[in-house]
């Protein structure tokens, strides 16, 4: 099913910790925030497959209460900005509901879609649509744990289709961070690849931006979904900036 998928993994999520948020007192007690993000990463790797060489990347989101709602872009170069290899833009539009069950735990539900804009037989990559769920427990101040998994359907060019199914566990400490994630946890969902990666990283605030660095190690399943010409392991070092706005 793949070909190179997508979304903003955790080495993404760092880097669109909003900063500062224009607000407009909605109701009493609720209110309605909006936030937009900007940067760019030496190499575009989610969940463990690598989509793009360097790429800059863009969003805008909104939340209402425990309500949110988002887009998110990024340019795709095969060979990065210097090799003159454009293949378009992906955009990803995503909604759900979050909220704290207790002072130390969180959890949100959610749905989202990835498109691209190169399109045609030879297009960059086919159509995604997916359920999210995620709980995080704070284990203290300076120590937590993430658990996410999404369940979607790949709508291929020739409009085949592929469920899949994705899950990761993160722990943080103090911006230091070991991901653990695996395709294929559903064994019912026929022709997906069933294959793991881990990444390791940091991330921190300087000033006005956020930079972050990572290591990404994946299975080959997941290498030759991007590139059919890898014969081993997936690995690559993944560097970040961005800030909010």
């Amino acid at each position: 099913m793949f070909k190179k998928f997508k979304k903003k993994a955790l080495t993404l999520s760092l880097l669109i910790i909003p900063l500062y948020t224009h607000s407009i007192s909605a109701q009493a007690e609720t209110e309605m925030t909006f936030s937009s993000n900007m940067g760019f990463m030496s190499d575009y790797v989610y969940r463990g497959v690598h989509q793009s060489g360097s790429s800059g990347y863009g969003g805008f989101d909104v939340e209402y209460g425990n309500f949110y709602v988002g887009t998110w872009f990024a340019d795709l170069q095969e060979g990065g900005w210097n090799t003159n290899t454009h293949r378009g833009f992906e955009y990803d539009v995503y909604a759900g509901f979050g909220l704290d069950i207790t002072d130390a735990i969180s959890a949100s539900i959610g749905y989202t879609i990835y498109r691209y804009t190169d399109k045609g037989a030879n297009a960059f990559d086919d159509d995604y649509d997916e359920f999210n769920i995620g709980l995080s427990f704070a284990m203290s101040d300076s120590l937590s744990v993430a658990i996410d998994y999404a369940n979607g359907e790949n709508t291929a060019t020739d409009q085949s289709e592929t469920d899949y199914d994705v899950g990761t566990i993160t722990v943080d400490y103090l911006g230091a961070y070991v991901l653990f994630g695996a395709w294929g946890i559903n064994e019912d969902d026929t022709g997906e690849t069933d294959a793991e990666w881990m990444e390791v990283g940091y991330s921190r605030t300087v000033g006005d931006f956020d930079i972050a660095g990572s290591f990404i190690l994946s299975e080959k399943e997941l290498a030759t979904a991007s590139d059919t010409q890898e014969d081993g392991d997936f690995s690559r070092f993944v560097f970040s900036i961005g800030t909010s706005f």
